[in-house]
This record gives C-alpha cells, structure tokens and sequence, in this order.
C-alpha cells in the first residue's frame, strides 16, 4: 500500500471517528476546545504563523506588534472552531441551528432569482465560509458551491459530505466551468470564493495597498449568463453565533473595453472584501500566501550612516528590479515591477547594546517573530521607531554592525535578506544572499555567498548620462580629469602632501593638454586638506567643479564627475569609491604610496591590487600622476569596465 493510502485511510478514520465523538459535546465546550486547538497550531505551525503574521504587518502598517499577534492568535482560533463547527454540523438540529445562524438582507437573493439568469454569491475565506450555505438552505434556497478538490481522496469525499449537510451541493474542480454555467443557466445560487492568488493567469488589482493576482472567473460567468453578483460574507458574533448577510448587486462596468472592465470590475471585489476585512481582521484567512505572485517588492535597506556602505545597499536594492522582471518574464507575466525602497538609519544606544545585539543574533529565529524587545533595548528610540512598523519583502545591509538588526528584520516580517559584508560567527546560516568582494572571501565558501570584484554600487551607464546632463551646464568642449578625494579610514592616513602632489600632476598635465578638471571629497577629507584644495583651485580657471562635501554637497555629483571625465584619479581608501570609478566606463587611476599588501589596511589595497591585475584600473604613485594621465591620453589604452550587476541580479531571482 502507497503511503499516500496510508494517511488517506488514516486520516479518513481519525476525522470520522473525531466527528462522531463531537456528537456528546456541548457546543460550547467543543468551541472552547476548538480555541485551543487552534492555539495549538499557532504555536508548533511556525511556518503558516509567520505567513499570517507578515500579511498582517504589511496590512496594517499602524497597528502595533502586540495587536499583531493578537488578530494572528484570534485568527488561528477562528479556524479551529470552523472545522469543529463543520464537524459538528451533521448533528445538530435544524431548530438549534437556526438559533445559531441567520440570513440578513435575503430579499436581494429572491430579487436576483426573480431575474431567471442566476445568482453568484461573491465570497472569501472570511468569518465560518463553510457554513456559509446552511444560512442559505435554512431560507429555504440551495447554494451550489465551488470546491477544489483535495489530495486524499477519501478525505476529499468525506469534506464535501460535511459540507452537503448544511444543504449546500458540492462543485467538484474539474467539471467546474461546465457545471457552473449550468447551474446558472437553471437560475441556480452559486457560491465563488474570491480571495485567492489566481497566480500568472489572474489579473493584478490593488489589495491592502499591494497588487494581488485575481481570478476572473466571476466577471466571465456573470458576463456570460447575465447572472447577479452578490457580495456576501457570514461573520461570526461572540463564539457560537453567525450572521451571513446578503449584499447588494454589484454593477458591472461595461464600457466596451474588457481588459479595462474586467481590471476595474475586480478593483471593485477587492475593495469590497478589503472593507470586509478592515471591520473583522481576526476573521479572514491571514496565513494563506495571498500575494504569492504579486509584481511589488518592499525593501528595506539599513544603513550604519557611511555613505559608502548605503550607496553599495542601494545598489544592490536596484538590482531587485531586474531580477524580479526576468522572474516575471520567466512565468510569462507581463505585470509592470514595482520596487519600493525604504531606508533606515540604524543607531544603537551604546556599544554595550550593541555588542549584545550582535551576540544575541547568534540565536534569533522564526519565533523571534512579533517579538522586537530585544531589538528596542539595544537600539536609539528613533531608530527603532523607524523599523518597528516598516513592512518589507527584502532586508538590505552593509556593514558588520548591522548585520544583527538585519537578521532580527527578517524573522520579524518573514522576510528573505542580504548582506553585504562578511558576517560573524553563527549569523551567517542566518542570511539569505552574502555578497562578498573578492578581496573579502576565503577559501570556505557557503552556498548562500556570491564573490564579486568590486563592491556593488549605482553606477551604470544610464546613471551616469543622467548626472551628466544634470552637470552638463559646467561641460566645455575641452575632455577633462575626475579627482575623488576621500579621507581617512581604519588603518589609512590620506595624507595632506600626498593629494597636494595628486592635486599638481593633475593642474599641470591638464594645462599642456588643454583639459578640464572635476573635483569631490568625501565627508571623511580632513579639514586641512578641504584648505589645500581651495587654495590650489578656487581660482583655478582649468577647474569647472570643486566640490567640498563637508560644506556642501550635490546629488550624483560623482556620477556627474564619471559623464564629464576623460580619466578618473582616485584615492584608496575606499572599496566603495574605487569600485564606483571602475564601473564609470573611463580609465581609472588608484594614486598610493607603493601599494603592499600587509597590516590594516591589507584587504583594501588587495582589492586595489586585484582589479589592477585584472585591467580594471592602474595605481601610481601620487607624484607619478602626471607621468601616469599623459599616458594614458596618449596611448588610449583599451577600458575594461567592472560589471557585477548581472551576477548579483542572478542570484537574487532565488529570493525575490
């Protein structure tokens, strides 16, 4: 016998007998154990939960964590209590039950029958939905209603037996659309549910804020046998009390155009429903994958305040996009992407806090869910009011002292995340995507770790026209020579007459070829070297921009910088900066005191080392800049351009 066999005779006499057995118990009491069953799945199905809860989240972006859990544990207990309602049900006296269910609003089904094409009652997963057709029947109207079929095959037959004893008659899928127009066409009721994810066949309409695939079967019947629309849920009060109530007929739009018609037809179901939900959330069905096929994604990209580790986190949130449209492509779903993208400033109150979120990560997990007491402990009250609410898809990070905020993110809106930044110890299981430079990685590589040469960034070739054209007012017909300067780091001093020998060679070469001259620094230049290059270029008529960022800064000026330039000189402290230049599309020279690979400042000026190897920039010294531009001016060498961005968009096709 068949394993498959096994549980469907098994589970065909668990529940029978379970049934029977329910026969003895006060409704009441059963109820009350239906509670606490339902408490039971919540806590050991971690995985429905965490669904539920995410849904719940991005719902009701304004509720609390505490409520949260509240509707998802409520929730939980309603389902438990339909299925031993259902179970129940063939036991129960009809004078009893019609004590304990009623029909609101019933002349509208008469009103919709006296038509002679038919009823479509339009429904969801909401309040006992399988006992939604007694309150029908118990009026004296017998509802057909649409069931997919299930697995087990006697546990399938023995479902639809309940649901035949609260006068309903089963639609078995299969012979569905058949048996559905027939019915209609005999001015019969037909039950539809109408929140489920239709998947790359349904049509994308607006749903608690986030696009969600729809079935169009409900327009197509109703068009089809002109039967009426009812919008109706039955809604349970107290414990052992249901009103199903009968709405009003829905109009169909008909403007001529389907496509459009049907888009705002089902707009209008699911504003409906969403209304339905607002009033009664412990009621809907939270922990099905609702939004399984939807074109939105929510990021959230935290941020430890350096600029260059945000613009590589946004780099890579850009990248979402693209993998999400080849994903779509793939399906053969034609809905536009929609990306959005938040970011959060991450502080934390001491290093005591944060060296204890960094420890306690180690052992964050699913359960840590709806549960952010730790993280509101270690972090600045306005960094943590900043994430406590945000709902997101994709957490996003760079740098180490975020990676435990991130991990802690994640279970808390069950989302995928990545890293880019080599984690500690135990948190790495605990990441989604690893994003690594070369210069970064070792010889034990995880199936979770992408190897890059550059650190990802933002600079592609649209960006880069785009700035140009924003800077394009300062071009001259003259080519000209980007300057990066940065500022210190751990393990680096950019020295004062090191850039001051940068700043000649460039002045000087500039002024034999007759070329322009762009300059930025960064929030880390020293004071003293902010002077220096005043002094050597405010009245400098070769230099067309100087920006000074601790004064002030512009936005995509270094894009700007990379569309204006011929060649890009650029200090070394900064993989972020470096791999920015190497991606600009122009020829990029790194200037350093000769470059070893030793001490603190090791990884960096391997990965400086690297990309030289590989043709992607070349270093000097600062007084060999000049001797270095000439040339390259001169001999044109061939520009080998840094890409990681299809590598990256690749593997994040697996977690959006």
């Amino acid at each position: 016998m068949k394993m498959d066999s096994i549980i469907d005779f098994s589970g065909f006499i668990i529940v029978k007998s379970f049934s029977v057995s329910l026969r003895f118990v006060p409704l009441r009491l059963a109820l009350w154990m239906a509670r606490r069953m339902g408490d039971t799945v919540y806590f050991f199905n971690i995985k429905r939960r965490m669904i539920a809860y995410a849904n719940l989240k991005a719902a009701f972006p304004e509720k609390s964590c505490r409520e949260l859990k509240r509707i998802n544990k409520a929730h939980f207990e309603n389902l438990g209590m339909n299925v031993i309602e259902l179970l129940k049900l063939p036991f129960m006296a009809k004078d009893y039950l019609e004590r304990h269910v009623k029909l609101e609003n019933a002349d509208t089904i008469k009103s919709g029958l006296e038509k002679g094409k038919g009823v479509i009652v339009l429904t969801a997963h909401f309040g006992n939905w399988e006992i939604a057709s007694l309150a029908a029947s118990l009026n004296g109207y017998t509802m057909s209603v649409f069931a997919r079929e299930q697995k087990y095959e006697r546990l399938n037959n023995l479902l639809n037996e309940f649901r035949q004893s609260t006068g309903c008659r089963v639609i078995a899928k299969g012979f569905s659309v058949k048996d559905i127009i027939k019915t209609l066409h005999s001015n019969g009721i037909v039950a539809m549910l109408s929140d489920q994810d239709a998947g790359a066949n349904g049509v994308f309409v607006d749903f608690f804020n986030r696009p969600a695939s729809n079935a169009q079967g409900i327009i197509a019947f109703s068009a089809k046998t002109g039967a009426v629309i009812l919008p109706s849920f039955i809604t349970r009060v107290g414990i052992d009390k249901h009103i199903a109530r009968a709405g009003e007929p829905l109009e169909l739009v008909n403007t001529g155009d389907r496509e459009k018609d049907v888009k705002v037809n089902l707009q209008r179901i699911a504003s409906i429903l969403e209304d339905q939900v607002r009033k009664f959330p412990e009621q809907w069905l939270w922990a099905h994958k609702r939004w399984k096929t939807t074109p939105q994604r929510n990021v959230l990209v935290l941020t430890d305040g350096k600029a260059g580790h945000l613009n590589q986190a946004m780099g890579v949130a850009e990248m979402i996009g693209d993998a999400l449209g080849s994903r779509f492509e793939a399906r053969g779903i034609k809905e536009k992407t929609i990306v959005k993208v938040h970011t959060a400033e991450i502080k934390f109150k001491n290093r005591f806090t944060k060296m204890l979120l960094n420890l306690t990560s180690i052992f964050a997990s699913r359960r840590c869910q709806g549960c952010l007491r730790c993280v509101k402990f270690c972090l600045a009250r306005e960094s943590f009011e900043n994430v406590k609410n945000k709902y997101a898809d994709i957490i996003i990070s760079c740098g180490a002292s975020i990676i435990a905020p991130n991990i802690f993110l994640k279970y808390e809106n069950n989302a995928k995340n990545v890293v880019i930044m080599k984690p500690g110890p135990g948190q790495g299981k605990k990441i989604d995507l690893i994003i690594l430079a070369r210069h970064d990685a070792d010889s034990n590589i995880k199936y979770n770790m992408l190897i890059t040469e550059g650190a990802p960034n933002r600079i592609t070739e649209c960006a880069v026209k785009e700035a140009e054209g924003k800077l394009g007012r300062i071009k001259g017909d003259r080519g000209g020579i980007g300057v990066l300067i940065g500022g210190n780091a751990k393990g680096f001093e950019l020295k004062k007459e090191d850039v001051e020998k940068v700043i000649g060679g460039v002045i000087k070469i500039c002024e034999e070829k007759d070329l322009d001259i762009f300059i930025s620094t960064s929030r880390r230049t020293s004071s003293k070297i902010d002077v220096l290059l005043k002094q050597k270029l405010n009245n400098n008529k070769r230099c067309k921009l100087l920006i000074i960022a601790n004064e002030k800064n512009i936005e995509g000026a270094v894009a700007g910088i990379f569309g204006l330039s011929d060649i890009i000189v650029t200090s070394p402290e900064s993989m972020s900066m470096i791999s920015e230049a190497a991606s600009s599309g122009k020829n990029v020279i790194v200037f350093g005191e000769k470059l070893k690979v030793k001490g603190e400042k090791g990884k960096y000026i391997k990965m400086v080392l690297n990309l030289e190897n590989q043709g992607y920039i070349q270093t000097a010294a600062p007084d060999e800049i000049y001797n270095k531009v000439k040339e390259i001016l001169e001999t044109r060498p061939e520009i080998k351009r840094l890409d990681d961005r299809e590598k990256i968009a690749q593997r994040l096709e697996s977690i959006v």
